[in-house]
């Protein structure tokens, strides 16, 4: 079961029209567990109208800073952003989950390496983490930036960007696009998409430069990046992404197994209580099943990157789809991703608290 602590928002700063950063303070009992790998994300619990809701969000501070921040984006019809925006102040206490999630890159301040980034809007959040902590660290790196907006008002931390730019001539490239924004070089002028990382890797940077990428965004920008790159010689394992949403597969040779065995009987154990459920083989995930029969399992991203929804397998088999979590030997003793699972056998025993 997920543990909860209260951090007290020391600033609330608008950084643009819809978006607003929160400074949590963290109390030195408990730094040893709010201490966190750039590009992770936190959980929050809100108590909105009498219900409670949990949202995840990335963490825009490097470790070194010494403070935890993270950019709530308003968007059409999220109650939350909205309820967040407009009720958490400075002063207030809010309840928050220790860091989480995998997204990010080991650091190598002994090597010297070609990095590329591509974000688009709040998807900047846990990239300017991750490229806070490099260049704090490696001096022998380049990192681009390609950061995609509708237009410049619209920018998250732009002047942020800009600082580090100047702190960082030799080693930091930030390029911005708009979508909605007319600009003299149409190179930065449209969405990031295939045909625009294709043009701006040849006039910028070489291919054959580039070690790793780190993708963050809507699903759709991911999945069409992360198979234009790959497609360009970076291997699978050197491009990251953080998915906010769920999709089937992100990589389009990726297979998915599926088997014929039509309802499964699940045993699970959550919250210290077992029960039982029937698992209709649909195509969907065992995740979505759990969801589907009311239990309140534990999720974030939904497709195989964040690790959230991992648990322990005692008896039976599922399909696990690739993902970025899980290593062979994890799988060898009984680990998987409820979100990537599927019916293998027709009885399956799973323990949600046993992470």
């Amino acid at each position: 079961m997920m543990r909860f602590y209260s951090l007290y928002v020391q600033k609330v700063i608008r950084l643009t029209s819809g978006s607003v950063r929160f400074d949590l303070l963290i109390p030195e009992h408990l730094k040893s567990i709010f201490h966190w790998k750039p590009g992770q994300f936190i959980r929050f619990q809100f108590e909105i109208n009498g219900e409670i809701v949990e949202r995840d969000y990335s963490i825009c501070t490097a470790p070194y800073e010494g403070y935890l921040s993270f950019v709530i984006k308003r968007t059409k019809n999220a109650r939350v952003s909205k309820f967040v925006q407009e009720h958490i102040k400075e002063g207030f206490y809010v309840l928050v989950s220790a860091p989480i999630g995998t997204f990010g890159i080991p650091s190598r301040p002994d090597e010297k390496r070609t990095l590329a980034a591509f974000a688009s809007g709040s998807g900047i959040s846990p990239i300017l983490s991750i490229i806070k902590d490099t260049l704090y660290h490696e001096s022998g790196v380049r990192f681009y930036l390609f950061y995609g907006n509708t237009n410049e008002k619209e920018v998250i931390f732009k002047n942020e960007l800009t600082k580090l730019r100047e702190k960082n001539p030799n080693n930091f490239f930030p390029y911005f696009l708009y979508s909605q924004q007319k600009m003299q070089d149409k190179l930065f002028e449209g969405k990031l998409d295939a045909h625009k990382i294709k043009l701006i890797i040849n006039q910028i940077m070489n291919w054959d430069e580039l070690d790793e990428a780190l993708i963050c965004g809507p699903k759709e920008m991911i999945v069409t990046l992360a198979n234009a790159i790959y497609e360009h010689g970076i291997p699978k394992k050197n491009i990251h992404y953080e998915l906010y949403e769920p999709v089937e597969k992100v990589f389009h040779d990726d297979k998915i197994k599926r088997s014929t065995v039509k309802e499964v009987k699940v045993t699970f154990t959550f919250q210290q209580s077992t029960k039982t459920m029937n698992w209709i083989n649909n195509g969907s995930s065992l995740l979505t099943a759990l969801l589907d029969s009311g239990v309140d399992a534990p999720y974030s991203c939904k497709g195989g990157v964040c690790g959230a929804c991992i648990c322990s397998k005692k008896e039976g088999e599922v399909y696990v789809d690739e993902n970025l979590i899980l290593t062979e030997n994890d799988l060898k003793n009984g680990k998987i991703l409820t979100c990537m699972s599927h019916p293998k056998t027709e009885t399956l025993i799973i323990n949600l608290d046993d992470v």
